[in-house]
């Protein structure tokens, strides 16, 4: 009888669920992330659409692609337009993002093939969306009344932390974009507020712009209030491992690792290729965004003389046919497996961008980094993998052949780098349940619950000067200075009235006398 039970509440609890996921951003990594979450809800039975720029080349169980065409090659084209600009400061990124997030956004509300979905009447229990500024993405939950699962692919930002009441603290956490190391000097504290007030006005500003969008489009409006309420919880792509330390409320899960999945089988011209390198191979990938064919030629030629000189096989990921003066110790494809490499034991040196999920998998895999951060959270976890002890940063504009040479033979014969890394490997994998176990268990849990009410901070229900205590502090301050006043009074009365007493007797002796 109570087998029966347990077997009638597990298939309770397990019921297959209707999933939609939106990822509008056409970032080949962000899409990763939802890819990778949504495959595995729908392998454990669940029925998932998929609204996104990059369909799936084969069809997959339990799996709808939803198309949004056209998206794509308007983002690459703008990233390409921004990457040309050759700027990298902070504020410049923020403006790119800020500016392809809101035309992609309202792309996305007004698109065919979501309109289609949202008149077909399907019944969700669950929205899983990427979380990137894009605010108007919450009315989805409002319109099929049902709970919003961010999934923060780059850690929680500032801006993020307004919808949950997360603490954000600018004098320890580095802002996103800034090459500041964990331990920041007065100064770079300094700056590190100065940007993250400038962050959390522009994320009130953005808010506003979104809720403007569904009020143009759909003649409703949405308040944070609402839009804090529709969010159950969120994924955020960290770990104490590989980004700073920081507080989380309970309705923030970190998950990050959750998208490496168990290592397939290398092909043969790969597998033989690494094998046969005696002396070790090193990977070079600058990621899914930034082509390495696009690199200015005497970089590419710098890049093609250091691998000649050096004993060492390399793996190039290079976007074109063919290339010039290509060494016979360097392999080239458009495209490498880039997990299923980093496992191979030959493996010694990453040469990578420093994207986030390339970050966390060199990490996981233990080997070393050397960055060449271009634009936005890769000038984050560079730094972060430099101070940490596992990576050394050249930045594109230092790229040279000296430069290139020295920094690969120092990470190539110093062992500490290996070293540090294998520790940070140890620590990422040292998790009570797998990172993709604990992400779909807590999709689970908001289905199963119908939310996410239970897990919030009612913080985000208090004004900013009730959370700061802003008021509180000033009652106290009035009560106090309320006192010191009663008992200057008291005092000076009491003074007033011994000084009338003294004048009062001595007038009385002077009349006697």
């Amino acid at each position: 009888m109570k087998i029966l039970l347990v077997v009638i509440v597990y298939l309770g609890v397990s019921k297959a669920a209707n999933i939609l996921g939106i990822w509008f951003y056409s970032g080949k990594s962000h899409h990763i992330l939802g890819e990778v979450l949504l495959k595995e809800l729908a392998r454990r039975g669940h029925n998932v659409t998929m609204v996104s720029t990059f369909p799936l080349k084969e069809p997959f169980p339990n799996y709808t692609d939803v198309y949004l065409t056209g998206m794509k090659e308007d983002h690459d084209e703008k990233l390409r337009a921004f990457l040309d600009m050759n700027k990298a400061d902070i504020f410049t990124f923020l403006n790119f993002v800020l500016g392809i997030t809101k035309a992609h956004t309202e792309l996305t509300l007004v698109h065919p093939e979501m309109e289609r979905l949202l008149e077909s009447g399907t019944k969700f229990d669950v929205i899983i969306t990427d979380w990137f500024l894009n605010f108007a993405i919450f009315y989805f939950g409002k319109l099929l009344n049902c709970p919003v699962i961010p999934l923060a692919s780059l850690g929680t930002l500032s801006v993020q932390n307004m919808l949950t009441g997360n603490p954000d603290e600018p004098s320890y956490i580095p802002i996103l974009g800034l090459e500041f190391p964990i331990e920041m000097s007065f100064f770079q504290r300094t700056f590190n507020g100065i940007v993250h007030l400038y962050l959390q006005l522009i994320g009130r500003s953005n808010m506003r712009y979104h809720q403007d969008l569904i009020k143009k489009h759909f003649n409703d409006t949405m308040t944070d209030e609402e839009m804090s309420d529709t969010l159950a919880l969120v994924l955020s792509n960290g770990h104490y491992s590989f980004e700073s330390p920081r507080p989380y409320v309970p309705n923030i899960i970190p998950v990050g690792g959750f998208h490496i999945e168990a290592p397939k089988k290398l092909p043969r011209h790969l597998q033989d290729f690494l094998d046969s390198a005696d002396r070790g191979a090193i990977f070079f990938s600058l990621g899914t965004n930034v082509k390495s064919k696009f690199l200015p030629s005497k970089v590419i030629q710098d890049i093609l003389k250091v691998f000649s000189k050096l004993p060492y096989k390399f793996i190039f990921k290079w976007e074109a046919e063919g290339i010039v003066n290509k060494p016979n110790n360097v392999l080239i494809q458009k495209w490498f497996p880039q997990n299923d490499i980093l496992v191979h034991r030959n493996l010694k040196l990453f040469i990578s961008h420093g994207g986030m999920l390339s970050t966390i998998e060199a990490m996981y895999h233990a080997v070393p980094v050397l960055g060449i951060p271009i634009y936005g959270d890769q000038r984050l976890n560079i730094p972060s993998a430099v101070k940490k002890g596992y990576a050394l940063q050249l930045n594109l504009e230092d790229l040279n052949e000296e430069t290139l040479y020295t920094y690969i033979e120092e990470i190539m014969t110093n062992p500490k780098y290996k070293e540090k890394v294998t520790q940070l490997s140890v620590l990422l994998k040292d998790q009570p349940l797998p990172p993709m176990d604990t992400a779909v268990f807590w999709v689970e849990h908001v289905i199963k619950h119908k939310g996410g009410s239970h897990l919030k901070n009612y913080g985000i229900k208090l004004t900013w000067y009730q959370y700061y205590m802003i008021d509180v502090t000033l009652f106290i301050v009035f009560i106090l200075l309320s006192i010191l006043l009663l008992i200057y009074v008291f005092i000076r009365e009491l003074l007033i009235f011994i000084q009338q007493c003294i004048i009062t007797e001595r007038y009385e002796k002077f009349k006697e006398n």
